[in-house]
């Protein structure tokens, strides 16, 4: 097994933690709805999380590095409308939270070095 697919494993895990977050649309959910998704925030969920599993089944960094920026963007302007007020993405800080979690996870994957097996065993 090499870093590259275990890296691709990971993006292609944290697309499908974002799928996987479209759960809390639903509001029959009641003391287990631990963060808010609805309205913009699932189109998020879906459009960047599928940006993510897209990453990890094709392997290419770029894709998982601009999922990471997606969610670090919404993230803040998450922040920026619970600051406000405001509820422009149909969130709240469990789900900046969670964005947030994704966009560093996206990150590191979509800059680590691209190392195979036979590069590390030459060093």
């Amino acid at each position: 097994m090499t870093t590259t697919h275990d890296l691709d494993r990971a993006a292609l895990t944290f697309g499908l933690a974002s799928l996987a977050s479209l759960v809390f649309v639903f509001e029959g959910l009641d003391e287990f709805r631990f963060m808010t998704v609805g309205g913009p925030a699932a189109a998020i969920a879906v459009v960047l999380g599928g940006l993510a599993v897209a990453a990890g089944l094709t392997g290419i960094r770029v894709l998982a590095l601009l999922a990471g920026l997606g969610f670090g963007t919404v993230a803040v302007l998450q922040l920026v409308a619970t600051a406000t007020g405001g509820d422009w993405l149909g969130g709240n800080l469990s789900t900046m939270a969670f964005w947030l979690g994704l966009a560093v996870g996206l990150l590191v994957i979509g800059t680590a070095p691209n190392v195979t097996a036979a590069a590390a065993e030459g060093n």
